[in-house]
């Protein structure tokens, strides 16, 4: 008699009792591609610098090559959630896998600014197959005792993803193996993608509800929304924000309140809309969500600012830089580690207390840059990288489950591209507005502006950064005080 799947999904749509002892090496698989994906993205952070001196290009064109990234990824995730609940998250994941490294390869050998962004953008576009299948399986195979644990090592991982990501970007542009340079950082994903296409056959097959059709003009509106108002921050200082940048904007603004009016219509009527809005009436969805924003839109800011400090302002190579960030992602590893057994032990507080603490960090390190600008990291600033790091971890590692946990199986899917759409869409956002305050702050080109520019703008950037943590810690000690599970 044939074993049962471990990654089957009952026709009642009931919670599935993961007998078989299998899906924790299968949990192993799944997650190798979230540690690709992780790697990625913070070994281009710190490569960014010597990605725009290499090609000679504008402060914009190094934006879009993140945010193009993020945004894509961003504005496909609930696309692909649904569409592995549909057609299979394993057939998706493997698509998304092998578009990822094909994209690293080609990124890999971009000759000039705009080939490298339209690279990128098809690269998010593959990653967002990958996270919403992963996180699927994840929340509908195991059980309620287990997610805490399973969410945990999910952290942990993008943790050391983290932290090992920074160091080897760093590592990679410095070695400029066979002259490459920066290029290794995208060549690098092009082993790692295949071993892990190589794993993949391991896991089954799973699906979801087969019931609803994808809301295809729901998509195009949410697409076309989320393009008019990213690119047009990007794009805006560096073209002295004209009319049309302002007319993307409105238009952005009206397309999304197009697609949240023609989702509840939909909803009304019995239909599918691309995004469930009935899930949003949970108040711990809700206010998680919002959180979610809030503290990814202060993350990646920071990163993004740190790094173009240390490399243009203190004139760091790329390896130096990548180990400024070390004690940081140490501290968010050891917390993403931990942080399941400190939510189980003291709850919600766990998660307001790394929000505040990582607000705290940013505005401690505006004083500390007051008091020694020549050489970084001091030993003031070392200390607070490395508490920054762990509340860090202490928030955004049992956050995915908080959120994830107060939604029906069924809409594991849908719930998951939700969530990881909003991670990288604050990703986008972050890097666009906080990129226009510290160009804006800075008043000079990158390579003219001297070491008092640079501490200023970096000064300005970082306050954003820590206002936007503290309305994520308003948000987290309002989702405590309520104390609602659902």
């Amino acid at each position: 008699m044939p074993n049962p799947s471990i990654f089957s999904t009952p026709a009642t749509g009931q919670r599935p009792i993961p007998a078989d002892p299998r899906r924790w090496y299968a949990l192993a698989v799944i997650l190798l591609p979230i540690l690709l994906n992780s790697l990625n993205t913070y070994m281009i952070q710190v490569a960014l610098p010597s990605i725009q001196s290499s090609l000679n290009a504008g402060f914009a064109d190094a934006q879009l090559i993140v945010t193009g990234f993020s945004l894509c990824l961003a504005v496909t995730l609930i696309v692909s959630g649904r569409l592995g609940d549909l057609y299979g998250r394993k057939r998706l994941l493997v698509i998304g896998v092998i578009g990822f490294t094909i994209t690293a390869l080609l990124g890999g050998l971009a000759p000039n600014p705009a080939y490298l962004i339209a690279v990128r953008c098809v690269q998010g576009a593959a990653a967002a197959l990958i996270q919403p299948q992963v996180l699927s399986m994840m929340q509908v195979n195991f059980l309620l005792r287990e997610k805490g644990l399973v969410f945990g090592l999910y952290g942990a991982l993008m943790g050391f993803g983290f932290a090992f990501g920074l160091i080897l970007g760093g590592v990679l542009v410095e070695w400029n193996g066979f002259g490459l340079g920066w290029r290794t950082v995208f060549l690098f994903n092009v082993p790692f993608g295949l071993i892990v296409l190589l794993c993949l056959p391991m896991i089954p097959e799973s699906r979801g509800s087969r019931n609803s059709r994808i809301d295809w003009l729901g998509a195009a509106l949410l697409i076309g929304g989320l393009l008019l108002l990213v690119y047009p921050l990007s794009e805006g200082q560096k073209q002295g924000w004209p009319l049309w940048i302002w007319g993307c904007l409105f238009l952005s603004v009206a397309l999304l309140l197009v697609f949240i009016a023609d989702g509840l219509r939909k909803q009304h009527r019995g239909e599918s809309p691309l995004i469930d809005l009935s899930l949003f009436r949970r108040r711990t969805f809700r206010v998680g969500m919002i959180s979610v924003v809030m503290i990814y839109l202060s993350m990646f800011s920071f990163f993004f600012v740190l790094s173009y400090y240390l490399q243009f302002g203190l004139h760091y190579g790329a390896q130096s830089a990548g180990l400024v960030f070390l004690p940081l992602g140490i501290g968010f590893f050891l917390t993403s580690l931990l942080s399941s057994r400190m939510v189980r032990r003291w709850g919600m507080n766990v998660l307001s207390l790394g929000a505040l603490v990582t607000g705290l960090c940013c505005f401690g390190f505006i004083l500390s840059l007051q008091a020694d600008t020549a050489f970084m990291p001091s030993l003031s600033q070392t200390g607070i990288l490395l508490v920054y790091g762990l509340g860090l971890g202490t928030v955004t590692t049992p956050l995915t489950g908080v959120v994830l946990a107060a939604v029906p199986p069924n809409d594991a899917g849908s719930a998951s591209g939700m969530f990881a759409t909003n991670m990288y869409l604050a990703n986008s956002l972050g890097v666009a507005a906080v990129g226009i305050l510290f160009s804006a702050a800075l008043g000079r080109s990158l390579p003219a502006a001297d070491l008092p520019d640079y501490v200023w703008a970096f000064s300005v950037s970082l306050a954003a950064c820590g206002a936007l943590a503290f309305v994520a810690f308003g948000c987290l000690i309002f989702l405590r005080d309520r104390g609602e599970a659902g």
